[in-house]
């Protein structure tokens, strides 16, 4: 059985007996109301967590102090220290970059001699949130040109091509909802 091992921007974690555990959330929305129905809406899946966990002998002190040191380290603009994370079940799920999350505790162990250190790295830039991005992208792009020259005798064009129906009826809910 191999040591599980953890670096963050190059940095060894050295944690003994240490254990990472990953996690995902994906958000949901009951939409049965009262009703017994099992129906539920996506609200999307969150960035992964690794969850870290291993003690310190308290001979080590210098290492719990680092370890508190990058939880708390800031970058230029003031914002929370985004770590590159070097772990094999960070690699597996194509975790990158994380960023310290949550709670950081190191309670002494009783009769070891050591403090239980736990902590949460929260992925930077999920898949997901990439994907948004680049989406939203495309969409802001595609809103700055429908104002540009040459918009209204497109409106009035596609306002010759609506059917009574799509006139009358349609077009004024939809504006309604916008």
């Amino acid at each position: 059985m191999s040591a599980t091992t953890l670096a963050l921007n190059g940095e060894a974690i050295a944690l003994k007996n240490m254990r990472v555990t990953l996690s995902q959330q994906f958000q949901d929305k009951d939409q049965s109301g009262q009703t017994s129905s099992t129906s539920k809406s996506e609200q999307g899946a969150k960035g992964k967590e690794l969850r870290v966990n291993g003690e310190i002998p308290f001979k080590d002190v210098k290492t719990l102090t680092r370890i508190f040191a990058l939880a708390n380290a800031t970058d230029a603009s003031g914002k929370k220290q985004v770590y590159r994370v070097a772990n094999m079940m960070a690699r597996a799920v194509n975790l990158r970059e994380a960023t310290f999350s949550g709670t950081l505790d190191a309670p002494p162990q009783d009769g070891r001699m050591s403090w239980a250190v736990t902590f949460t790295l929260t992925e930077h830039l999920s898949v997901q949130e990439k994907k948004e991005a680049r989406a939203a992208g495309k969409t802001a792009s595609k809103a700055q040109t429908a104002g540009g020259p040459g918009a209204q005798a497109d409106a009035a064009e596609d306002a010759e091509k609506l059917t009574w129906f799509e006139r009358k009826v349609l077009k004024p809910v939809n504006d309604a909802l916008e």
